[in-house]
């Protein structure tokens, strides 16, 4: 078992991760508020290149180090290391492979279970697949937040239970207050990068 040293073994990788991911939300919510559809394509575009570069970029240091978690770069950019991975759907080959390392990062206990199933729900639902967890959201065409299909849903509370992860009823709520701005701070497992900007992702 693995267990996180207070300082992260690579924090020149760990700076590099954090700056990525914040900048990839932030290419997300920008074209998620564009609206003018010249505008909204070309900051779609933008937000998938940036994504393809971050998806480079995280291969070549799975390659070399193996998955980026708490023992190499501490919390924050093993949390920045999931977002890029979530972004990946550009790739599915790539986002497989990342999460089988994460599976196995969560097994030395270097990531949580949590992130580890954010990631597994991510895969389901690009593969148009009932995700699992229940983690995994876009917006509907009104504006209304949508959960993507659930396996028996009764059951959604008890495995979310199992991964670390909060009832789904409070998720919920916790998302919607950070997309209407009541809340900047949420618990990692339910940060934005759980929505998927649905349709346009390929």
């Amino acid at each position: 078992m693995t267990t996180p040293s207070s300082q992260p073994q690579r924090p020149d990788i760990a700076q590099d991760l954090i700056q990525r991911a914040n900048a990839a939300r932030g290419n997300w919510r920008g074209a998620r508020a564009t609206a003018t559809p010249p505008q909204a394509s070309a900051a779609l575009d933008a937000a998938l290149l940036a994504d393809r570069a971050n998806t480079q970029l995280l291969e070549r240091i799975v390659s070399a180090h193996g998955w980026p978690g708490r023992s190499l770069v501490g919390d924050e950019a093993a949390r920045a290391a999931l977002t890029l991975a979530l972004h990946a759907e550009h790739d599915p080959r790539a986002q497989d492979s990342f999460l089988r390392t994460v599976r196995e990062a969560a097994q030395r206990h270097d990531v949580t279970p949590g992130q580890w199933a954010r990631l597994y729900d991510r895969c389901l639902a690009r593969d148009g697949k009932p995700q699992l967890y229940g983690t995994q959201h876009h917006f509907q065409p009104d504006g209304e937040l949508k959960l993507h299909p659930v396996q028996t849903r009764e059951q959604l509370d008890a495995r979310r239970a199992q991964v670390g992860l909060l009832p789904y009823a409070d998720q919920l709520q916790l998302l919607r207050e950070r997309l209407s701005g009541k809340s900047s701070s949420l618990p990692a497992q339910d940060d934005e990068d759980d929505l998927v900007l649905a349709g346009t992702r390929s």
